[in-house]
């Protein structure tokens, strides 16, 4: 009786080897997928946070251009809207609210010199102070011209001092410091838009304008990872600029 009994024992042992093996196995399957996982995704963040500070490195070399040059910003605007940047609007008066062509002609004198608008008379229709449907094909010319610069690329490639490049720009003891060196990281200004020109503090200045305008920049960055992905990330900005 006591050697069935032993048997029985011994036989259950098995099963339970089994089992804890098993589990066992279960556990580090889970531990090493959730492993994989997290570090997938603090690779994902790295890299997406990377392209944020590329955008933000874009962004401020945008506002430096943009406070140092705000006289160019704001003529190219004026010749984006076929308005003379000489011209002082603040000196157009209203009548009931409204700019009329007698308030434009009265505002030209010899200390605010004309013409209000810079196109032929009769090829767009004036609207107060502002050009209602202006499309001239050279209208955003001088505007793509102010942008052309704020970029960390050159028409030959990348710009030595600007770009991000792995093997142009740093150097062996920061590439040490980083844990995955991307390949290749740029910025560039993706549009610039005249966010608001009019001034309505009240009734009666309802449609003028002053000299001065806001703008929205949008700076977009590109990341590629060694790894071989590819991370966009970008950037809205609004200043207030004028001519002063």
């Amino acid at each position: 009786m006591s050697k069935i009994v032993k048997n029985t024992r011994l036989g259950m042992a098995i099963p339970l080897v089994l089992a804890l093996a098993g589990a066992l196995g279960l556990l580090a399957t889970y531990t090493i997928k959730s492993t994989q996982n997290h570090n997938k995704s603090n690779l994902t963040s790295y890299a997406q946070l990377q392209a944020h500070f590329i955008a933000r490195a874009g962004t401020e070399h945008a506002l430096l251009k943009t406070r140092f040059m705000h006289r160019e910003l704001y003529d190219a605007i004026c010749l984006s809207q076929g308005r003379n940047p000489l011209f002082d609007y603040s000196a157009v008066k209203t009548e009931g609210g409204v700019v009329t062509q007698a308030t434009l002609e009265a505002a030209v004198s010899k200390y605010n010199p004309g013409p209000v608008f810079l196109y032929t008379i009769g090829e767009f229709t004036n609207s107060g102070l502002l050009t209602t449907g202006f499309n001239n094909p050279n209208k955003d010319l001088w505007l793509d011209a102010f942008m052309s610069d704020i970029t960390s690329e050159s028409d030959s490639g990348f710009n030595d001092v600007l770009s991000f490049s792995k093997t142009n720009s740093f150097n062996d003891s920061i590439l040490g410091r980083m844990s995955e060196p991307f390949d290749v990281a740029s910025y560039t200004i993706k549009s610039l838009e005249i966010a608001a020109q009019t001034v309505a503090e009240s009734e009666t200045t309802a449609t003028a304008i002053e000299n001065s305008a806001v703008v929205e920049l949008t700076i977009n960055a590109n990341v590629k990872t060694a790894r071989g992905t590819s991370w966009d990330y970008d950037i809205k900005k609004t200043v207030r600029i004028n001519r002063q």
